[in-house]
C-alpha cells in the first residue's frame, strides 16, 4: 500500500495557484479593461451627437460653419467655439465628457476634452492633453514643451469614460532637443484630474491594450522635423 507524501499535493497545486493570482491582479475582478470610442467624423454637412444618455447632445455646424454649440435642451445651448473640418468626436459612454480630435492642419491632430458637471454645466479642459504631451518630453528629456510641436489624438474610453487613452506624437521641434528618442506614446489617463495611470511606447501599447484602434500608420511618427538650429 502505498502512502501520499505531505505536502506534495499542495506543492503540485501551489503553480496554479500563483497563475490565477496574477491574472487577477493583471485584469481585475472586471477583467480587462472595455475600450469604447465610436467616434463621429465631423465633415461637410451640419450633424447633431447625441450622448448616450440621449438627455444632451453636440451640434456641429458643417464645413461652412463649423462651430461646435453644446445642447442640454431647448433653453441650455451653449458656444463652444471653432473646429477644423474633417474631425472627429466621440461622447464618452457616461455622458459627462467628450472629446474631439481636431485636425488643425497638415501638421497633425490636437486633443480637445469638454467635462459636463453639475446642472450641466460645460468647461474645456486641457489637463488630458498637458499629461499626455508631458509623458513624450520627459522621455526626450525636453523641460519646457511647447504644445504646438506636438500631436495628441484620443484613441478611446476606459472604465466607462473615466479614463482616456491618448497617443501622442511629435510633428516639430523647437523648444527641444533636436535628437528623437522615443516618438510616440500611448498614455491611459484621468479624465478628471489629469493623473497618468500608465504610458508605453506604441508597440508595447498595443500588445497591452488590444482595444486600441492603433493603425499601422499611427505607430510612427509622419511629422516632418523642422528644428530650430
Amino acid at each position: 500500500m502505498t502512502q501520499t507524501r505531505p505536502g506534495r499535493v499542495g506543492f503540485a497545486l501551489a503553480p496554479a495557484l500563483l497563475f490565477a493570482l496574477g491574472l487577477s491582479a493583471c485584469t481585475g475582478q472586471g477583467g480587462p479593461d472595455r475600450i469604447q470610442s465610436n467616434p463621429v467624423r465631423l465633415d461637410v454637412l451640419p450633424l447633431t451627437i447625441a450622448s448616450p444618455s440621449r438627455d444632451r447632445s453636440v451640434i456641429y455646424g458643417g464645413q461652412d460653419d463649423p462651430q461646435l454649440t453644446y445642447s442640454a435642451g431647448f433653453m441650455k445651448r451653449v458656444g463652444l467655439g471653432t473646429i477644423s473640418a474633417s474631425s472627429t468626436l466621440s461622447w464618452a459612454p457616461d455622458s459627462r465628457s467628450f472629446y474631439v480630435n481636431d485636425s488643425g492642419n497638415a501638421e497633425g491632430s490636437e486633443l480637445r476634452l469638454w467635462r459636463i458637471g453639475g446642472r450641466r454645466a460645460i468647461a474645456e479642459s486641457p489637463v488630458v492633453r498637458h499629461a499626455a504631451i508631458q509623458q513624450l518630453a520627459l522621455r526626450n528629456r525636453c523641460a519646457s514643451p511647447d504644445r504646438m510641436e506636438y500631436t495628441t489624438t484620443a484613441l478611446g474610453w476606459g472604465e466607462g469614460g473615466r479614463t482616456l487613452y491618448v497617443l501622442t506624437g511629435w510633428h516639430r521641434q523647437v523648444n527641444c532637443p533636436p535628437e528623437t528618442r522615443v516618438e510616440a506614446v500611448v498614455s491611459r489617463i484621468d479624465v478628471l484630474t489629469g493623473k497618468v495611470e500608465q504610458t508605453l511606447p506604441t508597440d508595447d501599447a498595443r500588445l497591452a491594450w488590444p482595444g486600441l484602434p492603433l493603425a499601422e500608420s499611427e505607430l510612427t511618427s509622419t511629422a516632418q522635423s523642422d528644428a530650430a538650429p
